[in-house]
């Protein structure tokens, strides 16, 4: 994925808007191809997708005030705890985050993220 540019042509991988800059679902899909069996690489995946995205909009995992997580399974959700800590490792600037099960998931992925950054001082 190249910056912020979609794979499909109905949204934005990211929009700014001011200070703030919104990140669309992120999920472990690669070329119309679920990536990952399991779901620490799954959220591997993802997050390192979310990475790029925040980088070509000079943002980082500091940067991130706000995740939304669909998980299809919530037995997984130590398991994405886990990795996800591996990204927002820092407990003075975590994230607020909602954590649901959704039941039915595109594809069958496991994992779907998205995110808000603030991007001002």
């Amino acid at each position: 994925m190249a910056g912020n540019v979609s794979p499909e042509p109905f949204y934005s991988m990211a929009r700014r808007a001011g200070d703030m800059l919104f990140l669309s679902g992120f999920g472990p899909v690669d070329g119309g191809e679920v990536v990952g069996g399991n779901i620490e690489e799954q959220t591997i995946f993802t997050m390192d997708n979310m990475k790029q995205v925040l980088d070509s909009e000079g943002a980082t995992f500091d940067d991130v005030v706000r995740v939304n997580v669909f998980l299809l399974d919530m037995a997984d959700r130590d398991g994405f705890n886990r990795t996800y800590m591996r990204y927002f490792n820092n407990r003075s600037r975590m994230p607020t985050r909602r954590l649901v099960g959704a039941g039915d998931m595109y594809m069958g992925i496991l994992v779907e993220i998205d995110a808000i950054a603030y991007l001002g001082d």
